[in-house]
């Protein structure tokens, strides 16, 4: 898969000429052949603990049995405590995007509101005030006499 993006990043390079999807596109095609290899390697090592693994699961008895939840049993305590947890989860999920979602508003606010105040200081006609330019004198010596 791997490889697959990083070839999608070099045909997106050749499309719209963007020098980031050639980056993209070259390291996950080396990520890809860095994959394959350790992939070969990790095989050779571990050969026999996947037919250890075949061999449990034909062995032991397999009960596989569904929940009470999963089985149509919707009034019980199980079906109840996990229709309860999916609303706390929802809710709780909910309040953080909302709370994330909300401070951004309030950077957004505060943004153009800071802006508005600066544009103020700089142009303060737009509020009927004469301008005053303060400058530093160009030649300031505490021993000259005013």
């Amino acid at each position: 898969m791997s490889i697959f993006v990083g070839g999608w990043g070099v045909n997106e390079y050749q499309n719209s000429g963007d020098i980031g999807a050639l980056i993209l596109g070259a390291i996950f095609i080396a990520l890809g052949v860095f994959l394959i290899v350790y992939g070969r390697k990790m095989l050779k090592k571990t050969e026999h603990i996947g037919y250890l693994c075949l061999m449990a699961l034909l062995i032991f008895e397999q009960n596989a049995s569904a929940c009470s939840a999963c089985y149509g049993e919707s009034d019980s305590g199980l079906a109840k405590g996990m229709n309860a947890g999916i609303i706390t989860l929802l809710i709780i999920l909910g309040g953080l995007l909302t709370a994330i979602v909300g401070f951004f508003i309030f950077i957004y606010y505060r943004g153009a509101k800071v802006a508005a105040t600066q544009k103020l200081l700089q142009e303060p006609e737009l509020l009927g005030l004469k301008s005053i330019k303060l400058q530093q004198p160009k030649s300031y010596s505490p021993n000259t006499a005013l």
